[in-house]
């Protein structure tokens, strides 16, 4: 099963974001995040949050088409996004997929990060899309596909990371350490449209971006 998560972050082109998404199951919107929901022409199946930021309109006619609609308190120790997340867990898919996870708070942006982590240790593939960045966390063999050409940095999360190995890199990282306070791993370059990376310790996060 693969789940999609839309929190109310930045979204630009919802015709690359729709391509990017590809096929899925189910839908979780986190209280705004129906707006890119409704702009992409998709109904959700479960909305959650305070709806500080949903247009009563959306809401309105998504109820109609049957999403069910989960309202919770505004003062709450979870965000409206984690609430989603963990719904999804609940549902143990194999990809979970953030859009509209990334924006102008950067401590928004970072918590969303953080539930990747979340996702993560559920043992479920998770990714965080937008229209510049394809971000994910890994702790044991990392498989990118893209384009040769494509940028790829590759940053330590939560503590310095050992990589055994890697392939498909330009800049090879075979029994490398990158470490909190070094960011080696920037703006690597794909020379293969398939990239493994071999993690022995620590937890990478990975960022496949465009400028």
């Amino acid at each position: 099963m693969k789940i999609v998560i839309f929190s109310n972050g930045r979204v630009k082109d919802y015709a690359y974001i729709r391509n990017l998404i590809g096929n899925f199951d189910y839908i979780i919107c986190a209280d705004g995040g129906v707006r890119h929901c409704n702009e992409m022409g998709l109904i959700p199946n479960f909305i959650i949050g305070d709806m500080d930021s949903a247009p009563r309109e959306i809401l309105d006619g998504y109820k109609e088409a049957g999403a069910r609609i989960k309202i919770v308190p505004t003062e709450k120790d979870d965000t409206d996004t984690q609430l989603a997340v963990d719904k999804a867990i609940e549902m143990q898919p194999k990809e979970i997929i953030l859009v509209g996870a990334l924006g102008d708070r950067w401590d928004h942006s970072y918590a969303n990060i953080m539930l990747l982590y979340r996702i993560l240790k559920s043992g479920i593939r998770g990714h965080l899309l937008d229209d510049k960045n394809i971000i994910t966390l890994s702790n044991t063999i990392l498989h990118l596909k893209g384009q040769k050409g494509q940028v790829l940095s590759l940053l330590p999360f939560g503590g310095d990371v050992h990589i055994l190995n890697s392939s498909g890199l330009k800049y090879p990282l075979n029994k490398k350490t990158l470490y909190t306070d070094y960011p080696l791993g920037m703006s690597n370059v794909f020379i293969d449209e398939n990239v493994i990376i071999e993690i022995d310790k620590g937890v990478v996060l990975a960022i496949m971006a465009q400028d």
